[in-house]
């Protein structure tokens, strides 16, 4: 079966394959654009409707713009794996309004048998300013630092920090940690990403939200974090290791499919 096209640009209401965002566009030149990462398990979007509500929200907030409805490219069946939905401030001067925004859509495929069952994580050791309250855009330079300096550290995972020290997230996840018997996670109030995943686990676990400080998470007996590409991980991170809750939550999300 032939591959679907990696990328596509939408224009005149319909998606073009294999199509390119120009350079003078600002989610290029200024990382000025919005995007949700929407799983794809055998050419089917997964909670295609909570990621078009966070990418409408994100639009409106940051662009000033407002969401077509839109169906997603064409994906063979065969397609596993994430697309990166971007809406962009399209052309023009830094300050300018959005007048022509653009819609790009990227498709990454992903292994589902060489997924693992749980992965390891450090705390980044500079902390970092959030962005946004907590919208997710194209300017993912901090993010990608702190994650390559956990690759070179030998983790997969880089753990953020404010400049308060509170815990705030994984490079690339929302992160949830068991402390006391209680299950938390931080706090929207500190600018975190109100993730997809995040949210759908809060729906069904009692889950307490926290300022914590991040020099105190060794107390915590638990640790993992959740994306729309591995759905929960549970991690090992210095002496806290992979624990019953978060590797029971993985197994659950992996059985109800709502993961690649």
């Amino acid at each position: 079966m032939k591959s679907a096209p990696r990328a596509w640009l939408r224009s005149d209401g319909s998606w073009q394959p294999g199509a390119d965002l120009p350079l003078t566009d600002r989610g290029v030149r200024y990382g000025m654009s919005v995007f949700e990462t929407i799983g794809l398990r055998a050419g089917k979007p997964l909670l295609l409707a909570e990621h078009l509500a966070l990418l409408a929200a994100s639009g409106a907030d940051l662009l000033g713009t407002t969401l077509p409805e839109i169906q997603l490219p064409a994906l063979s069946l065969d397609a596993t794996g994430v697309l990166r939905l971007y809406l962009t401030a399209g052309d023009g001067a830094p300050t300018a309004p959005v007048s022509a925004p653009r819609l790009f859509a990227l498709f990454e495929p992903h292994d589902p048998a060489g997924r693992p069952d749980e992965q390891t994580a450090r705390l980044h050791p500079e902390p970092v300013a959030p962005f946004a309250s907590g919208r997710k855009t194209a300017n993912y330079w901090l993010n990608c630092a702190a994650q390559t300096s956990a690759r070179q550290a030998g983790c997969h995972h880089a753990l953020l920090a404010d400049h308060d020290g509170n815990l705030l997230s994984a490079a690339f996840g929302n992160l949830f940690f068991v402390l006391d018997g209680q299950l938390c996670t931080p706090s929207l109030a500190l600018a975190v990403r109100p993730g997809v995943i995040r949210s759908r686990l809060m729906q069904d676990q009692t889950v307490r939200e926290v300022k914590f400080p991040a020099a105190r998470l060794p107390e915590a007996s638990e640790l993992f974090l959740t994306n729309s590409r591995l759905g929960v991980m549970p991690l090992q991170c210095e002496a806290i290791t992979p624990g019953p809750l978060g590797r029971a939550l993985r197994a659950t999300f992996l059985r109800e499919n709502i993961v690649p």
